[in-house]
C-alpha cells in the first residue's frame, strides 16, 4: 500500500501517477491512502510493504502500525525538515536503510523522542504555513515555543543516574534535530541512543529565557563531539534507561505529540524489516 501525506511540506513534488507506476513494477498496489487532514487515519491490513511519501510524522504514523511485523517499508522524505531521509543520506550514501529505532513507554520514534522548550514547534506549526513557506515556517513558532519547561524527573541509564528539574529531555537517534546538524557522536545502527537534558533555572520570565539560551547555543549551534556532562547540561550515550516523571509530560515523537506520564523504559529496539529510503 502507498501511504501519500499531502499536508506534508513538499508533497507537491511528489508525482502519483509516477510512483505508483514506479512501485507496479515489482509489487500489486492494494491501494493508496490520501491523508489530507491530521484526523486522517489508515490500516496496513494485507500489506506486504509500504511506501511511505511525507515527513517525519507520517514515517512514524506507519513505523508504529508495521513494527513487529513482517512489511517492508520504503521512505520518500517529502516533509519539510526531513530529518530522517538528511540523517540517511549523510551517513548511508548508497546504502540507505535503517534497522532499528528507540523505543520510549512503549512508543517507537525514528530519529527522536524529547519534551520541554521548542518541542511543541514540529506539532503546531501549521501544515498550511509549512506547504507554503517550507523551513520558515518554523521560525514564527520559535519566540512562541521560547519558554522554559519545568520536567522534574530521575533518569537510570547505564551511563549514570540524573535526577534534577529540566527544561528539555531528548532522546535521539540521529545526527539532526530542530534543522540542526549538531550530534557528532551518532551512528546509525549502533545500538545507542543519545540523551540530552538541559537544567531548567529557576522562575520563566526573561531572565530564566536568557539563562538557558546559552545552554541551548551550546549544544544546537556549536554541536557536540563528545559526551558532556555539566551543571547545565547532560549528554551521554545510552541504551536503555528507567524515567521517572513527576507530572505527565507532552513528549514529541518525530513530529507527533503524545503525552507520557509515571515510570516508563527508554530502549533501542531493532525493526523486523529495515526503513529503506526511495527517492520520489
Amino acid at each position: 500500500m502507498v501511504v501519500l501525506n499531502i499536508l506534508s511540506g513538499n508533497a507537491g513534488r511528489v508525482d502519483e501517477k509516477k510512483v505508483i507506476g514506479n512501485l507496479s513494477n515489482e509489487y500489486e498496489i492494494l491501494r493508496v491512502c490520501h491523508i489530507k487532514n491530521k484526523a486522517d487515519t489508515f490500516d496496513i491490513c494485507g500489506a506486504d510493504a509500504v511506501a511511505v511519501y511525507g515527513g517525519d510524522g507520517t514515517l512514524n504514523s506507519v513505523l508504529r502500525k508495521v513494527a513487529g511485523k513482517d512489511i517492508e517499508i520504503f521512505y520518500c522524505p517529502s516533509g519539510t525538515l526531513n530529518e530522517v531521509g538528511k540523517t540517511l543520506k549523510k551517513k548511508y550514501n548508497k546504502k540507505l536503510m535503517l534497522t532499528e529505532t528507540g523505543v520510549l513507554a512503549g512508543n517507537r520514534f525514528a530519529y527522536v523522542a524529547a519534551t520541554g522548550t521548542f518541542t511543541s514547534i514540529g506539532v503546531k506549526t501549521s501544515p498550511e504555513l509549512k506547504k507554503r513557506f517550507k523551513l520558515v515556517a518554523y521560525f514564527g513558532d520559535v519566540l512562541r515555543c521560547y519558554k522554559v519547561a519545568h520536567i522534574a524527573a530521575k533518569f537510570e541509564t547505564d551511563n549514570g543516574i540524573f535526577e534534577d528539574v529540566y527544561t528539555l529531555a531528548m532522546f535521539i537517534d540521529s545526527n539532526r534535530c530542530f534543522g540542526f546538524s549538531f550530534n557528532r557522536l551518532f551512528e546509525p545502527n549502533d545500538g545507542k541512543l543519545h540523551m540530552l537534558l538541559i537544567k531548567a533555572p529557576k522562575g520563566s520570565g526573561l531572565l530564566a529565557k536568557i539563562k538557558i539560551f546559552f545552554p541551548m547555543f551550546r549544544v544546537f549551534f556549536m554541536g557536540i563531539s563528545k559526551a558532556k556532562t555539566t551543571k547545565n547540561i547532560v549528554f551521554v550515550p545510552i541504551s536503555t534507561a528507567k524515567v521517572s516523571l513527576e507530572t505527565p509530560q507532552t513528549f514529541c515523537f518525530d513530529g507527533e505529540a503524545q503525552i507520557v506520564e509515571g515510570k516508563f523504559l527508554i530502549e533501542v529496539a531493532p525493526l523486523t524489516c529495515p526503513i529503506k529510503l526511495i527517492g520520489i
